[in-house]
């Protein structure tokens, strides 16, 4: 069980193999913890900042004039197709199975992309973004949302109202990798995460309350100011 995704996730060149290691047990943690109808996880060339969270584009104000905007309502990242790698979806609930689905990411002007709400793509999903070239670059990301709030009366404590979306970056360090930057979730409930990728007992991921994107990097973004 899961091996799908753990096949998916796996080392590639360019790749730590101890932040893929990571970012393979958050993404399994989701899957055994929430119990997602499908599972999204799209690994992107390389290295993506926590800006990223709540991105849905950006609009033009006079003069070519461009600013980015951040939803709470969950919006399809615009990362530009080029740097989406791989896509798959698994299904539930042992997520051994994929299933055909259009890309994630398309070209788009930009005032479509401010209307692809991630719900309307998959209500029922959750998705998982994670980064590549961490080797070399010495960081890497992985990013999950969660489009819809979770059934207030399953055995779970974790609240997300309408939804839920967490960012972690990834340094490495003298000690190894460690989370370095954290966008809506806490360290403790990422290592919880990872604990329970490896001994199969669920664990609760409660969100935390988003703290404001940091605007810094040299990303490509699509209908975005960064590019």
């Amino acid at each position: 069980m899961l091996g799908a995704i753990a096949e998916f996730v796996s080392t590639q060149q360019g790749d730590s193999a101890e932040f893929i290691g990571k970012a393979q047990a958050l993404a399994i943690g989701i899957a055994q913890d929430y119990e997602p109808a499908r599972l999204y996880v799209i690994r992107i060339d390389n290295w993506f900042g926590p800006k990223w969270m709540h991105f849905a584009g950006k609009f033009t104000a006079g003069k070519g004039a461009a600013i980015g905007v951040h939803k709470t309502r969950l919006h399809v990242p615009p990362f530009v197709p080029h740097r989406v790698v791989a896509q798959r979806v698994f299904v539930g609930p042992d997520y051994e199975e994929t299933v055909a689905a259009a890309p994630l990411h398309i070209e788009c002007p930009s005032k479509q992309a401010l209307h692809r709400r991630i719900e309307d793509i998959d209500k029922d999903a959750a998705f998982v973004w994670f980064s590549g070239e961490s080797e070399a670059q010495k960081r890497g990301s992985v990013m999950v949302y969660w489009p819809v709030a979770i059934d207030a009366t399953a055995p779970r404590p974790g609240k997300l109202g309408r939804s839920g979306a967490f960012y972690v970056g990834f340094s490495q360090g003298e000690m190894g990798w460690e989370p370095a930057m954290l966008r809506g979730v806490s360290r403790t409930e990422v290592a919880h995460l990872g604990a329970s990728s490896r001994n199969g007992k669920n664990r609760t991921l409660v969100f935390c309350k988003p703290e404001p994107a940091e605007l810094s990097g040299n990303d490509s973004v699509q209908n975005g100011p960064f590019a």
